[in-house]
């Protein structure tokens, strides 16, 4: 089993309704590329990994479209909750909805890979503190109840003693690209070597991820920041991510 990391694929039908080029020269045939991408490294029996802002719709039923062009492609696909996945009802809804289609919704729960493994702990995250984005009265109760989340599954990854832990998110866990938040301190208090996270835009690739984070390494996995080429993670021989 090899793993792989994607997010934001914005996707919006075929021909998209809401073409992505609009903010970019780097979304041009965007998913074109993706899909590329995906079918010449991926196979059926790999994992695909993708953070969320999957599709624009903002029904489930206008989001089938986007989700079986998902399900076309190889590999089992892990899927977290974006901030623009307005069609999103809930983990459990989709989960049935796709059993046995190589489709899992990740909502503030863990799952185990390669044979138990790979711990992948999945959520949507928030805005942090102090971040310009953040505002209390609207993001202090979510803020919260992201980092209660977060460490519920970190719990019980560690309780699973897999050799590798992943945390899955939406959002970065730092506030406003390198300062401390509740989702850093948990990333150190837990020990989790890996943070694969989407949502932010506009920056040329490898600027600023991936690093190290008080021993964890970040990687921002947004389809522009990729240039559209999934990331694929591999760990060494001390579990870290290489």
């Amino acid at each position: 089993m090899r793993l792989f990391a994607i997010g934001d694929l914005h996707l919006s039908g075929n021909p998209p309704k809401k073409p992505m080029e609009v903010f970019g020269p780097r979304w041009i045939n965007h998913w074109q590329r993706i899909r590329e991408d995906w079918l010449s490294r991926v196979h059926e029996d790999d994992v695909v990994l993708i953070a969320g802002d999957t599709s624009w719709a903002m029904h489930l039923k206008e989001a089938q479209e986007d989700l079986d062009e998902i399900r076309e492609l190889p590999g089992t696909k892990y899927i977290i909750r974006g901030n623009h996945d307005y069609w999103w009802e809930s983990a459990g809804k989709l989960n049935r909805l796709d059993e046995g289609k190589g489709m899992h919704y990740l909502y503030g729960s863990t799952v185990t890979l390669d044979e138990g493994r790979i711990a992948v702990c999945g959520t949507h995250g928030w805005v942090c503190p102090g971040d310009i984005h953040y505002h209390e009265e609207k993001d202090a109760k979510p803020y919260r109840r992201e980092l209660l989340r977060v460490e519920r599954c970190l719990q019980e990854a560690a309780a699973l003693n897999c050799e590798h832990t992943i945390l899955l998110l939406h959002y970065p866990p730092v506030c406003d690209l390198t300062r401390p938040s509740g989702f850093t301190e948990l990333l150190e208090k837990y020990h989790v070597p890996l943070c694969v996270f989407g949502h932010l835009h506009g920056m040329q690739p490898n600027t600023m991820f991936p690093r190290r984070y008080n021993g964890t390494l970040l990687q921002l996995v947004s389809a522009d920041y990729r240039d559209c080429q999934l990331l694929e993670i591999t760990f060494d021989d001390k579990g870290e991510e290489s």
